[in-house]
């Protein structure tokens, strides 16, 4: 009931968004400023259209050996990103109907990589870390635009309400004359570095802030209760760590189940706690039940696993599952509940060294910053890496099935490679939406 009034907030939002934008159109309001609705006479796309910031492309692209040499190199790790994203999709589609897929199906409305709608994207980290991703991904095709010694006709922003995105636009008949290569450099420039900028912002997040953070005590933390919990009953307070269950000691969230998997239900088990706030420990006596429908025993708390692990994982593959799953949990680390990191989570940390000197909720600020700066930086270069046309790596793969079939299929009409071009991206374009739509779609069938 919460996702369909929260769409219907939004599609209300977005309507009398439109119906503003037509009145404003009908005056004449926009068009002196630039502004015009998309698709026109209402939207409910705003483009603000503008000349301003051509210098400083034009500034930025200089250094033409640089930009081509990085426009090379984006070529092959766009390659390389639409390979690996694709099999990951395809991988993905296996498991949806399994039954932990099935049981909790994704919702629709993480389809949107909008802030306020995608319930994941917080929105104040939110419209922060797309605006700087998308407008960066931009500046990159307008540099190497320039290089090709391609005109910028336009620069500006996109508004759905808030700010969602931003557009360099190149003359489109220059680009289309343009030789292979060249082109294949401007596609590739956009999603290249938005996935630089992400490893460049995991590096800051795990390598530089989150390695100044530790645990205020290894163990287990009770975030809250259960409805008629044992362990509250028994005078156990919420953000405390468990340390201690039976004289078993507990360092990690695997400690804990182990030792809860040693006791039935209806035992008086002997569990110590240590304070945070106070730095003391407590031992309580809590008389366990069980599970509905199991025999497994419970105390009826909210547990949090505080180890740094989640935070840069790949010092500690193995606990993922190796390399491909420690990374899969970094990026899924907002299902998780684990990003951005606030109250009452960080209760259970502190920082140290020499950003200790800084206010700890402006340390929060930064490093939460810094990890969604990864996040829609490496979803919007992802994305927008898959061989699926209007995106940029379904231009860069029509342009190589082109190259592929005029090398191979010497001597073919212009017409005939036009129309194998068109039917391989089209399949490719279609087999990418049936892919993302299946996960989706076919755990509720």
């Amino acid at each position: 009931m919460a996702l369909v009034d929260s769409l219907l907030i939004a599609a209300a939002a977005i309507v009398l968004w439109s119906f503003g934008l037509y009145a404003l159109q009908r005056r004449g309001l926009l068009e002196p400023r630039g502004l015009q609705p998309s698709p026109p006479p209402a939207g409910p796309f705003l483009m603000w259209k503008t000349v301003r910031g051509r210098a400083l492309i034009e500034w930025l692209a200089r250094p033409k050996r640089f930009w081509r040499v990085f426009g090379d190199l984006s070529i092959v790790l766009v390659a390389l990103t639409m390979v690996g994203t694709t099999l990951l999709l395809i991988w993905e589609a296996t498991l949806v109907q399994t039954q932990a897929v099935r049981s909790n199906p994704p919702s629709p409305d993480l389809l949107l990589g909008l802030p306020g709608i995608n319930p994941i994207i917080p929105l104040g980290y939110g419209i922060f870390g797309l605006a700087i991703a998308i407008v960066l991904h931009e500046f990159s095709h307008g540099i190497l635009a320039r290089v090709a010694r391609i005109q910028i006709r336009s620069l500006g922003l996109i508004f759905l309400i808030f700010p969602i995105g931003a557009f360099v636009e190149p003359d489109e008949e220059e680009m289309r004359a343009l030789p292979r290569r060249d082109r294949a450099r401007l596609f590739a420039a956009g999603p290249a570095t938005n996935v630089l900028l992400a490893i460049l912002f995991a590096f800051l997040f795990s390598s530089v802030m989150m390695s100044s953070v530790s645990p205020v005590h290894e163990g287990v933390g009770i975030l809250s209760f259960t409805t008629d919990s044992p362990a509250r009953n028994a005078t156990m307070q919420p953000y405390t760590v468990i340390i201690s269950v039976n004289n078993t000691l507990i360092t990690s969230n695997a400690d804990f189940r182990a030792a809860m998997a040693s006791v039935v239900a209806g035992q008086t088990i002997q569990i110590v706690t240590f304070d945070p706030s106070t730095s003391a420990t407590t031992t309580h006596s809590v008389t366990t039940i069980a599970e509905a429908g199991t025999n497994r025993s419970l105390i009826g708390i909210i547990p949090l696993d505080v180890s740094m692990d989640y935070y840069h994982p790949l010092t500690n593959p193995a606990k993922f599952g190796g390399v491909p799953g420690a990374v899969l949990s970094y990026v899924s680390l907002p299902f998780q509940g684990r990003a951005p990191i606030d109250d009452p989570v960080v209760r259970f940390y502190r920082v140290n060294g020499p950003l200790a000197a800084l206010p700890v909720s402006l340390f929060w600020l930064v490093t939460n910053t810094f990890y969604w700066l990864f996040w829609l930086n490496i979803m919007l270069g992802l994305t927008n890496a898959l061989p699926a046309v209007p995106l940029d790596g379904g231009y860069l793969f029509k342009d190589g099935i082109e190259g592929f079939v005029s090398r191979f299929r010497k001597g073919i009409t212009t017409e005939a490679r036009d129309r194998i071009v068109r039917g391989v991206s089209y399949t490719f374009a279609f087999l990418i939406l049936g892919l993302v739509l299946w996960q989706f779609i076919g755990p509720r069938l």
